[in-house]
């Protein structure tokens, strides 16, 4: 696992403006580490963490102290960014297996893709992919053309919603293409191995960076910040 952990401490009074990140080493006396067996992200490392009396230099201190919970809200643009990314990539690798598949897979004498009802479940796939596509490299050019006090003003909300969005559009390629595949869409090996393998990723990437439930409550409380206070209906 990991020999540097980034932790958030408490290290003054009560709320948000009590906590400090502190880097933390795994040889620290008294920082104890065991995995954590999850469904998907296998070598994400995921662990839990025991501190008994562990003492941490001052110089392990990241940044200012507490600050620490501000240091974490300025980081969740880019974090979700990044799930964005992942979330379309892997529902487009759904979609490019279950049309490959469907390709070369006869049924009744026939390829499966030539069956109306695959055609469907196809279509409704990649006319999900595509828009979100789009959505997140639109916000991409947003970004780079933004200072990163705008970027936390405007892009809190867009970002929010693009998240939920593709985890959503994840969710539902990788249902669609293992049905698709069938059988071997639920074996662990062959060629739905893939598909097999995403579907247990969809979790991993819709709840961290901020549930689907959380993440389109915060798009429109940010909204409803930004509507003019003059607008009138």
């Amino acid at each position: 696992w990991a020999d540097y952990f980034t932790t958030a401490v408490r290290t003054g009074g009560d709320g948000m403006g009590g906590v400090s990140l502190l880097l933390l080493e795994k040889d620290m006396p008294g920082f104890t580490r065991r995995p954590i067996k999850v469904q998907g992200t296998w070598g994400s490392g995921t662990s839990y963490l025991t501190f008994e009396n562990v003492k941490v230099p001052v110089e392990n201190l990241i940044g200012k102290p507490n600050k620490g919970f501000k240091y974490i809200m300025a980081n969740f643009n880019t974090e979700r960014f990044g799930i964005i990314i992942e979330a379309i990539g892997c529902a487009r690798v759904c979609y490019d297996e279950a049309y490959k598949y469907a390709s070369k897979r006869k049924t009744f004498g026939k390829n499966l893709i030539e069956h109306p009802v695959i055609r469907n479940k196809l279509a409704h796939m990649i006319r999900q992919i595509e828009p979100a596509q789009a959505w997140i490299e639109s916000a991409a050019y947003q970004m780079n053309n933004m200072s990163p006090m705008e970027q936390a003003v405007l892009m809190a909300g867009p970002f929010a919603l693009a998240k939920a969005n593709a985890t959503l559009v994840m969710e539902f390629c990788a249902r669609e293409a293992l049905q698709i595949f069938g059988g071997l869409g639920y074996t662990r090996g062959g060629q739905g191995e893939k598909v097999e393998r995403l579907y247990r990723e969809v979790k991993a990437l819709s709840i961290p960076g901020g549930s689907e439930e959380i993440m389109l409550d915060l798009g429109m409380r940010q909204a409803q910040r930004m509507y003019p206070k003059t607008a009138k209906l």
